[in-house]
Parts: structure tokens; C-alpha cells; sequence
């Protein structure tokens, strides 16, 4: 799923109008697991590779496959929330639970692009048959259970919380996520 799209499923499931710092540490939760392909972008951006070169070849070697094993392990942000359960660290549970449901929301919707959640018991993959953007993969259909998924969610933050700036944050969210599935419509009918 597109990383806008797990921030706000993520704060309408674990978000409160009245707790800044827990909304924040949400947010950075849902974000976490993506992290390490922003800082993928930004590296093969610096060394001018083409998307081709990023995205087919640089992406599926080391470090990046052990990054991106790392923010989506399913067993370390378990550990990381028993920990914080166990020491009663109420930002660090939500950050992990807020992980926890990014990397469970993309199981289902990774095809030939799916990640190692269990590592480091394990490097087994799950391969979707069910993609979020690709079209080889039911990308349209991924997308679109995506972007109704993050649209009822951000229905649910719009009618909780009424500050202003809260809701200036999710709808800023929650129109990224539109426009990107906008894109992929343009993208696969023009493909």
C-alpha cells in the first residue's frame, strides 16, 4: 500500500482528538515500515541511476533487500510492542501497533514485490496474486480496495476530530492517496 494510505488507516484505527503525542508517534508508526525505501529513493537519486536501474536491478540487492527486511519484520515490531506492553511504554505500543498494521495491511497487496515479514525467523515471501499498483497484478483492483479502504478511514478521522489542523493533516493524506491512485489509473490505461 502507498505509505499516505497507512497513516490514515492507521490514526482511524489508533488515534485520539485528544492525544497529540499518541497521534504523533501513530503516524511515525505507519511510516516506519516505508522508510527504508525512502531512503532508497533518495540514494539511487543521488547516484543517478534511471528508475529501470532503481527499481529492476538496485532494489532487489543488499543492503536495501535487508532494510526493507528489517522495517517490515512482523516478528521485530512484535517484540518491540510486547517490550513497550510489558515496560507500559504507551507511545512505543501504539508506534509498533501502528507498524504492525501497515506491514498486515501489505501482505495481501505485495505481488513479485513482497517482503520478508518474518525475518528474521524466516525469508519467506508471500507473492499476492493481488498488488496495489501494478497492473500485471490486479493493480487496479488493489488500488482501488486501497484508496476505499484510506476514503472510509479518512471519513472516520474527518467526523472524530475536529481540529482544524488534525483535519487539514488527514485530508492533505488522504488526497496524496488520490492522487497517486489517479495516476495509476492514467499510467495502466495509457500502458
Amino acid at each position: 500500500m502507498n505509505t499516505v494510505a497507512h497513516m490514515v488507516i492507521a490514526s482511524a484505527a489508533l488515534a485520539s482528538p485528544n492525544a497529540p503525542k499518541r497521534n504523533w508517534a501513530v503516524l511515525i508508526g505507519a511510516l516506519i515500515p516505508d522508510a527504508s525505501m525512502f531512503v532508497f529513493f533518495a540514494w539511487s537519486r543521488l547516484q543517478g541511476w534511471s528508475g529501470d536501474e532503481t527499481w529492476n536491478v538496485q532494489y532487489w540487492i543488499e543492503p536495501w533487500q535487508t532494510l526493507g527486511a528489517v522495517s517490515n519484520s512482523l516478528a521485530l515490531f512484535g517484540a518491540l510492542l510486547i517490550l513497550a506492553l510489558w515496560r507500559k511504554w504507551s507511545l512505543w505500543s501504539v508506534l509498533a501497533s501502528a507498524a504492525l498494521l501497515h506491514i498486515a495491511l501489505d501482505f495481501p497487496l505485495h505481488a513479485d514485490d513482497a517482503h520478508r515479514h518474518f525475518w528474521p525467523i524466516s525469508d519467506w515471501r508471500f507473492f499476492s496474486p493481488v498488488s496495489y499498483w501494478d497492473p500485471a497484478h490486479n493493480g487496479l483492483i488493489g488500488g482501488a480496495i486501497e484508496t476505499v479502504s484510506m476514503l472510509f478511514a479518512a471519513g472516520v478521522l474527518w467526523w472524530r476530530f475536529t481540529n482544524a489542523r488534525w483535519r487539514l493533516l488527514f485530508a492533505s493524506l488522504a488526497s496524496l492517496q488520490l492522487l497517486a491512485f489517479g495516476m495509476q489509473i492514467t499510467w495502466t490505461v495509457l500502458n
